[in-house]
């Protein structure tokens, strides 16, 4: 599969500091990939980039297979880009605000009705058609900004710290947004400091600190954990000698370990028509059980085991 985005080599210098060391990524269609790390990290930086907002000192970039240095007009025509804070009119409706910008975009006068409410719908803001943005709640205002980056169609978001300042019910609502423009085939670049914005729904992740991209890619690929992969905890099992006699040459075994005086964890690769064989052999082996689950390591997870450990 072809990445949609392409950054090889960024670097960006400010006066009296370098924002983007030698940054590379690869984002694929239909990902929602986390850019995370603590604040000054990078990340705006790095979206302001793809955003064509700011122009990189080095670095080879194309968007949707168009190049950032000679092509910005064609890159501008894919992308939205919602920064954090971004401002609104609050003495305007909502409805009013999006007619606004639907005109900037060059949307023809005949589509921006249905345009605008295809995009209140999607962000749940319908209700709120008619009322003034200054009376809008701050998560309103995001996803009424949200759905303003939405109405030129744009095949991939860039969306910087869409969540900061709101309180667990308006990130959740936002999460679900998020998490359905993916699903409806959006390709989202999205930036936190906060990692339990992203845990839920992040397909990929690129992990930076202090300038640099420590660790990027898919998140399966990101884990240590192989895919498939269940935890066996038994109870009461004290010797090492008949364990590791038992469990030689089991083929799906990857490893197993003590986690306390009487208790062990068992990984093995399985599946659901692997894993009732496998209890199974362990009940025939007089091994006691005491749970079964499957282990995936989420986004928090992979983060805490890098070495950017200043986040939220």
């Amino acid at each position: 599969m072809e990445a949609i985005v392409n950054v090889e080599n960024l670097i960006v210098d400010f006066e009296n500091v370098t924002a983007c060391k030698n940054i590379s990524f690869h984002v694929f269609t239909g990902d929602i990939f986390g850019l995370v790390g603590p604040n000054g990290a990078g990340k705006t930086t790095t979206l302001k980039v793809l955003a064509t907002l700011l122009k990189p000192t080095h670095g080879k970039i194309t968007i949707n297979g168009f190049d950032l240095e000679k092509q910005t007009l064609q890159i501008r025509k894919t992308i939205g880009f919602m920064p954090d804070f971004s401002p609104v009119y609050e003495e305007m409706k909502v409805w009013e605000f999006l007619e606004l910008y639907a005109s900037a975009y060059g949307i023809e006068t005949y589509k921006r009705k249905e345009r605008i409410e295809s995009e209140l719908h999607m962000v749940n803001l319908m209700t709120k058609k008619d009322a003034f943005i200054g009376e809008l709640s701050r998560g309103m205002k995001q996803r009424l900004v949200l759905a303003k980056t939405l109405l030129p169609q744009p095949q991939i978001l860039l969306l910087d710290e869409p969540a900061s300042g709101l309180d667990p019910l308006a990130r959740k609502e936002l999460s679900e947004i998020l998490q359905n423009l993916g699903n409806e085939g959006k390709t989202i670049i999205i930036s936190s400091h906060i990692l339990t914005e992203l845990a839920d729904f992040c397909t990929a992740a690129g992990i930076m600190e202090k300038g640099k991209m420590i660790k990027w890619g898919k998140l399966e690929n990101l884990s240590d954990i192989p895919a498939d992969t269940v935890c066996v905890e038994l109870n009461t099992f004290k010797n090492l000698h008949d364990l590791t006699k038992i469990l030689t040459n089991y083929p799906s075994l990857l490893k197993f370990e003590k986690k306390s005086n009487e208790r062990w964890h068992i990984y093995i690769k399985g599946n659901d028509s692997t894993i009732p064989d496998f209890v199974k052999f362990l009940v025939e082996s007089n091994v006691p059980i005491l749970e079964i689950k499957k282990i995936k390591e989420d986004i928090q997870t992979i983060f805490f085991k890098t070495s950017a450990k200043n986040v939220s």
